[in-house]
């Protein structure tokens, strides 16, 4: 199947759940608790909804793995899988955090990622790319960030308060240690902040998880996008990511240069606590 038949509907598909989520009233809003630390809305549901239906519209005989209910549903290599998150960020949605929250459609197969777009319906920021094309961002061809060594570079960093002390410290003054440029943190959806990356604002990423949570829904649009700009995301030990792997908030993402600085970086932390 041509990937940008499936672009082009994952753009249908997010623009029509993102209207859905900018006319909806705040007082219809429910809230239920899934686990613990964990919540949807049924603004969540109604946007998976929405997604899914008009995926199935299109291609009836794919396999659809999304957020809100995934069930007990498994990885196809018989057709093609698409991985949704209808709203990624949705703390950041119940706090009004509207800058970082956006969904996430993406297609795969075994040969790899074919589609993905990512796309916040309150800043109207669509980004979009298919299997052995450009990157867009609303309609205009994005142009691969450019590289910056570790010692200037603007880096997003988030990191599990389960890490050792002494590498939650260092990681908490990495810019004031002249070792990395400037150091950021921030709430709200992965694909959103990884879309900083994409564009250039931030020039790369770096997620030290407690290896307990992250699902492949939440990164997969967003790896197609910066792997066609260049951009690699591996896990710390500079492994692919596959979406058969049991976690996903254990990631370096940046150009190669910079990804290789960021690993060698990471490895003399590990070092430190070991």
């Amino acid at each position: 199947m041509n990937p940008k038949e499936l672009q082009k509907v994952a753009e249908e598909a997010a623009r029509m759940a993102g209207s859905f989520l900018r006319l909806m009233s705040f007082k219809e809003l429910q809230v239920f608790r899934k686990g613990k630390g964990d919540v949807t809305t049924n603004f969540d549901l109604e946007s998976e909804r929405l997604i899914k239906n008009h995926i199935l519209m299109h291609f009836p005989d794919h396999n659809l793995l999304a957020e809100e209910s995934v069930g007990d549903k498994k990885l196809s290599s018989d057709s093609i899988t698409w991985f949704i998150d209808p709203l990624d960020g949705t703390k950041a949605f119940l706090r009004g955090n509207l800058a970082f929250v956006c969904m996430s459609i993406a297609a795969w197969d075994e040969t790899g990622l074919l589609a993905g777009v990512v796309y916040n319906p309150f800043t109207d920021m669509l980004y979009s790319t298919a299997k052995s094309s450009s990157t867009y961002l609303n309609g205009s061809v994005l142009p691969p960030p450019s590289t910056f060594p570790l010692k200037e570079a603007r880096l997003l960093i988030d990191f599990s308060n389960r890490l050792p002390l002494g590498t939650q410290k260092l990681l908490a003054v990495a810019d004031l240690d002249n070792v990395i440029g400037r150091s950021y943190r921030l709430g709200g959806g992965i694909s959103q902040h990884l879309m900083l990356v994409a564009q250039g604002t931030l020039h790369g990423a770096l997620f030290w998880g407690a290896g307990r949570k992250g699902k492949y829904w939440d990164i997969a649009a967003a790896a197609l996008i910066l792997e066609r700009l260049g951009v690699k995301m591996t896990t710390l030990e500079g492994n692919a990511i596959h979406p058969s792997d049991k976690l996903f908030d254990q990631l370096i993402i940046a150009r190669p240069s910079l990804h290789t600085e960021m690993l060698q970086w990471v490895e003399k932390l590990k070092r430190i606590d070991s």
